[in-house]
């Protein structure tokens, strides 16, 4: 199993140039959903990163089948260490059980070396697909920690941008 997934943040001109110099990496190039001119360059290879401003994650745990092409979900959650073990059960129970419909892969990771940010990124066939298990599920997010003032819960969708030609 890789053991990092690696992402940068910029201008879509810039991070398309990066993505046409390394066409040996499978570097894949997302639009945030919600932000209209916010991109991310994606690096799922497990190789050293060529960013210049990387953000690292560690991989906890995978599961399904990769396929980068569609919607993906990052969601960050702040855990204490007891916090933490219910959470890595529930995820331990997904990934058992099987993935939600529409979900290819789920991947459980955590903040270059801070365990206490957990950050679930999950690949769908779309955002329908994210948001109906989402509302209809307490497998993730159970209603204890989305009740609680403490909790801090981040989310983040992005979906592959259009590709441009690079000159």
């Amino acid at each position: 199993m890789k053991e990092q997934i690696v992402i940068t943040f910029g201008d879509e001109k810039i991070l398309s140039e990066i993505k046409a110099a390394h066409p040996e990496r499978d570097l894949v190039l997302y639009q945030a959903l919600s932000q209209q001119g916010e991109f991310m360059l994606l690096d799922h290879s497990g190789q050293e990163t060529v960013f210049k401003s990387p953000v690292y994650y560690d991989i906890l745990s995978h599961a399904g089948t990769d396929n980068w092409n569609g919607f993906i979900s990052f969601s960050t959650l702040d855990l204490n260490f007891e916090e933490q073990k219910v959470f890595d059960a529930r995820i331990n129970r997904l990934r058992t059980n099987g993935l939600p419909d529409g979900m290819h892969s789920m991947y459980s990771l955590n903040y270059h070396k801070d365990i206490s940010q957990r950050i679930i990124l999950g690949t769908w066939n779309a955002y329908s697909d994210y948001e109906l298990w989402k509302n209809s599920s307490d497998d993730f997010i159970p209603k204890e920690y989305r009740d609680s003032p403490n909790f801090y819960s981040h989310e983040a969708y992005y979906t592959p941008a259009k590709e441009k030609e690079t000159h």
